[in-house]
């Protein structure tokens, strides 16, 4: 998977205009200054308004929820990001949806509902804080975390401005 994951970061990297990506633990993160940034979390990219998960994520999802099932229990917490190109309520329903196809297919794996703990940050939490256009799409991802004991019943937490309500 590894291997797999690896060779479709360097024929996305060579293609395109954005920074060189290393796998790091199971994630494809951009190198800075040559060295890869270490993720505390699994990473899943999409496409600009994209909500679709690309196939090559499916394989390390199934692996993230065998991880997590043969655990010690408690929650996985998904995290959907956007990029700040989007207006910020528009941002933050992007990221909601990216974070239920991530859910789903965590369900889809052997995850129960009531372990997945679903966050939609919109913009507002920048997975990088990066003002270069060209370097927007990192922050269009999906971020998969082990986190402390379940809840009872599924949690949703949505993060927007205080600006953007006006």
């Amino acid at each position: 998977m590894q291997e797999k994951l690896r060779s479709t970061v360097d024929s996305v990297a060579a293609a395109s205009p954005r920074p060189k990506l290393e796998v790091v633990g199971g994630s494809a993160v951009p190198r800075a200054s040559g060295k890869a940034q270490e993720p505390d979390s699994t990473r899943i990219y999409f496409d600009g308004d994209s909500t679709c998960v690309a196939q090559q994520y499916h394989e390390l999802i199934r692996e993230q929820a065998e991880r997590f099932n043969k655990g010690p229990g408690g929650t996985l917490i998904v995290s959907g990001h956007a990029n700040s190109a989007d207006e910020p309520e528009a941002a933050v329903q992007l990221s909601m949806h990216r974070t239920q196809a991530v859910a789903a297919l965590l369900e889809q794996f052997g995850v129960q509902s009531h372990r997945i703990v679903r966050v939609s940050h919109g913009a507002n939490a920048p997975v990088v804080d990066l003002a270069d256009e060209s370097s927007r799409w990192i922050n269009r991802c999906v971020e998969i975390r082990h986190g402390g004991l379940a809840p009872r019943q599924p949690v949703w937490s949505q993060r927007v401005r205080k600006s953007a309500k006006r």
